[in-house]
């Protein structure tokens, strides 16, 4: 299964959608959720006619009444926590091996979805800069845990290997029995959701990693 919670992304849906349909893995072989929720342009309107393309391949669940900013920097950790478990429970609904999280304004490259599934990781993520903003290309959605408790990114990685993660975010693939067997869950208690996410998954045991071979473009600016 492949999704996130979308608001509002009519700008980037389309290249989005586009770059999700290029992935080099079986199409038929793939589920598609989206947790459609609070929009005001046309973002029903354009996944709508990517579940006509795909009929019973795409799932969209309409969630509205969160009241909250959308835009950058704005956002409620604790409604997408609460989107973000939505889509497990959808995936458990589902018989999928494999939970692709990928938000809605990242291009992921064609082979990215084998070789995340090659590496045989509990949560593997892609890297993706976060940087575009904030004038920092070192930025990336990598970060480990100090001493004190603070999140910091990682800046020195390698590239040509998996490596070890305390936190990461944006493009990452979660094996089924973290979410059905270990109940590993969004949560906003220390910040970002997917920080929850990831402190959950480590207090129940799991390794998180980053495969520093693949990237995805973050488009963070509105086309």
């Amino acid at each position: 299964m492949i999704g996130c919670p979308v608001r509002n992304r009519a700008w980037i849906l389309p290249a989005y959608l586009q770059s999700l349909e290029a992935l080099d893995y079986p199409r038929e072989r793939i589920i598609y959720c989206f947790i459609v929720n609070d929009c005001e342009d046309s973002t029903p309107d354009i996944l709508g006619n990517f579940a006509h393309k795909y009929p019973g391949q795409v799932y969209l669940v309409e969630n509205n009444g969160g009241n909250t900013p959308h835009q950058r920097g704005q956002y409620s950790f604790k409604r997408l926590a609460y989107l973000r478990n939505l889509l497990l429970m959808e995936f458990l609904r589902s018989d999928c091996e494999y939970l692709f999280s990928v938000d809605s304004d990242i291009l992921v490259p064609p082979h990215s979805l084998r070789a995340l599934i090659n590496n045989q990781c509990d949560i593997v993520s892609c890297l993706v800069c976060n940087g575009a903003v904030i004038g920092d290309e070192s930025c990336y959605n990598v970060l480990h845990r100090d001493d004190r408790g603070h999140y910091l990114h990682i800046r020195n990685f390698p590239r040509d290997r998996l490596f070890r993660v305390d936190c990461t975010g944006a493009a990452y693939l979660i094996k089924r029995q973290v979410i059905s067997e270990l109940g590993v869950r969004y949560g906003a208690r220390n910040g970002a959701e997917d920080i929850g996410f990831c402190e959950s998954a480590r207090q129940k045991g799991v390794h998180i990693y980053c495969d520093g071979r693949l990237e995805c473009t973050h488009v963070m600016k509105q086309l």
